[in-house]
C-alpha cells in the first residue's frame, strides 16, 4: 500500500487507480482482525470520498479540497505504517 501511495504522489497513477489499488490490496490481504478491517475503512473512505467529489457529474454540497486529500493520504500512510510496525512477521513486508 505504501508503494501505491508513493506512485500516486509521483503522479505515476491517478487517484482513481490509487483507490482501486488500495481496496484490491486490502481484499487480497484478507485481514481477519476486525480492528484492521474497521480501521482500513475509516482511513480509506475519506480518500474515496475525495475521489467521488472530483468525479461527480453534479457539484457536491462541499467541494473537494487538495488539503483534505493530502491529510487523508497522510493519515492512511501513518495507519499503514503502524499496522506494519505492529506485525513482527516478515509476511507483509
Amino acid at each position: 500500500m505504501l508503494e501505491r501511495l508513493t506512485a500516486f504522489e509521483r503522479r505515476e497513477i491517478d487517484l482513481g487507480q490509487l483507490i482501486r489499488d488500495l481496496r484490491g490490496l486490502y481484499i487480497e490481504a484478507d485481514p481477519h482482525d476486525a480492528t484492521i478491517r474497521s480501521n482500513f475503512e475509516s482511513h480509506w473512505s475519506p480518500i474515496d470520498g475525495e475521489y467521488e467529489m472530483r468525479t461527480e457529474s453534479q457539484p457536491p454540497a462541499s467541494p473537494a479540497h487538495d488539503d483534505h486529500l493530502a491529510d487523508a493520504l497522510g493519515q492512511f500512510r501513518s495507519w499503514v505504517k503502524s499496522v506494519l510496525s505492529a506485525d513482527t512477521s516478515a509476511e507483509h513486508r
